[in-house]
């Protein structure tokens, strides 16, 4: 396939999953290729394909005759695939591997100077930063669906849990040692698993909807 044809797929594909991570696309909504496609400025077949590739990844549900949907998380989901982040991290960071070291505090990648500080921004793409320097196809695309399907818990993590903005420069902070950073990092997701129930309800109530 030309550059030229394969483009709209590629920008379908990473608009999506954009989508999914910030959970502009929510757990249990639709996703319509017809709507996706005019909100894009493309066609529906590269959008088409981007879902159905999605689906492959396990990201969207394939329903026969109804089209795709946006896989709804429950506690036990939540607890998992934060218990495969966490696996998947100690591999990146794994002392051997010769780039290991995450970004210096308060300048995450992708953050400019002086630009508001997100903190659950800032650690997924620090994470996916530590990931991708490992050069490992296998480990970034299976790193990627994880983030994927975790994003709309991690965007109702400021409803329930602590100060996000220390947690997230703590882990960022070059100068701390590679045991505290790992133990920092165990603790990130083991905060998160312990509350996977909480994290599950409030997902569970943004897609009711106020009041139901």
């Amino acid at each position: 396939m030309a550059a030229s044809q394969a483009e709209p797929f590629h920008v379908a594909l990473a608009a999506i999953r954009d989508r999914l991570r910030s959970g502009a696309l929510a757990p249990g909504a639709r996703a319509t290729a017809v709507d996706l496609a005019d909100d894009l400025g493309l066609s529906t077949t590269p959008v088409r394909e981007a879902l159905s590739r999605l689906a492959g990844e396990g990201v969207l549900e394939d329903r026969r005759g109804q089209g795709y949907f946006v896989r709804r998380l429950g506690s036990v989901d939540i607890a998992d695939l934060h218990r495969r982040s966490l696996a998947h991290l100690l591999i990146a960071l794994e002392p051997r591997r010769a780039n290991r070291l995450p970004p210096p505090a308060g300048a995450p990648p992708g953050i400019p100077p002086g630009a508001a500080f997100d903190p659950v921004a800032a650690v997924e793409e620090a994470f996916r930063g530590w990931v991708g320097a490992t050069g490992s196809r296998l480990l970034i695309a299976a790193f990627r669906v994880i983030q994927i399907q975790l994003g709309p818990a991690r965007r109702v993590e400021s409803r329930l849990l602590g100060d996000l903005e220390a947690e997230a420069l703590g882990l960022l902070d070059a100068e701390v040692p590679r045991a505290e950073r790992l133990a920092a990092l165990r603790q990130f997701h083991a905060v998160r698993i312990r509350e996977s129930d909480r994290l599950a309800g409030l997902l569970d109530a943004a897609a009711r909807g106020p009041g139901k």
